[in-house]
């Protein structure tokens, strides 16, 4: 059965919101690059990030594929825990009265453009998230559960 287009949409953006991460990674290691040599813990930072974003695209591509697991976990784990890991030290910065561009991206040389791909991520994920648990896309989800087992 085809998705329906909140579905493919949906994975687009998700795929987009892992780009989004790499980039954002990307840029966090040139800036420490910079400003001191790489150590262990900026390398031990970007295999765990690496396994994140493998473990983010096998779930994309599950979910493209009409998995519910797979619908419910990118609902818990990037929709909660990772939208949450990005925005609560942002919001977190902002009551302590840093200016928006530094509360989310930073002071460093990328400031701006970590601020704009880590904005692009945050707005990846959250219409992802919607489309994802559209009222079309619920009845995808459900129609799977309903067909009867081949035999």
């Amino acid at each position: 059965m085809k998705a329906p287009d909140t579905v493919r949409q949906a994975t687009l953006l998700w795929a987009t919101a892992v780009a989004a991460g790499i980039v954002e990674t990307v840029l966090a290691v040139s800036e420490i690059a910079m400003e001191s040599s790489l150590d262990s813990g900026v390398y031990l930072n970007i295999g765990l990030r690496s396994a994140v974003y493998i473990g983010a695209a096998v779930l994309i591509a599950a979910f493209a594929g009409g998995r519910r697991w797979a619908r419910a976990s990118l609902a818990v784990l990037l929709s909660v825990i990772g939208l949450g890991a990005m925005v609560v030290p942002s919001a977190m910065h902002l009551y302590d009265g840093a200016p928006l561009i530094e509360a989310v991206g930073g002071d460093g040389r990328f400031a701006l453009a970590f601020f704009v791909t880590r904005s692009a991520h945050i707005a990846a994920v959250l219409i992802a998230t919607g489309l994802m648990f559209s009222p079309s896309a619920n009845r995808h989800f459900r129609k799977r559960t309903l067909e009867p087992a081949a035999a």
